[in-house]
């Protein structure tokens, strides 16, 4: 199965990549809102129709929901391991 592999090393690369564009994303709420930004983008320019877009959207927003609420706990029962792994594709919960 494929998964994502989410790292702090890809995350401080992509954080950079935004501070190269604008320098503000160096605060991490503000890269956060180009992250959001760009995913709204992302899905109003894909060939699917509204519906399904908003049906996306809020999977995606379930996504990050799990990996913050999956982070936090791995950090209230061990110390942080700095990656996290796993597929989200369409129509999963």
């Amino acid at each position: 199965m494929d998964q994502l592999k989410l790292s702090q090393q890809l995350i401080d690369s992509v954080q950079e990549a935004l501070v190269s564009a604008d320098a503000r994303a160096s605060d991490p709420l503000v890269a956060m809102q180009y992250l959001s930004a760009i995913m709204g983008y992302a899905l109003a320019k894909t060939n699917m129709p509204p519906t399904a877009r908003r049906d996306a959207l809020d999977q995606l927003n379930a996504l990050a929901r799990h990996v913050m609420e999956d982070l936090e706990r791995e950090s209230q029962t061990r110390p942080p391991a700095g990656e996290a792994f796993g597929v989200w594709r369409p129509g999963d919960p």
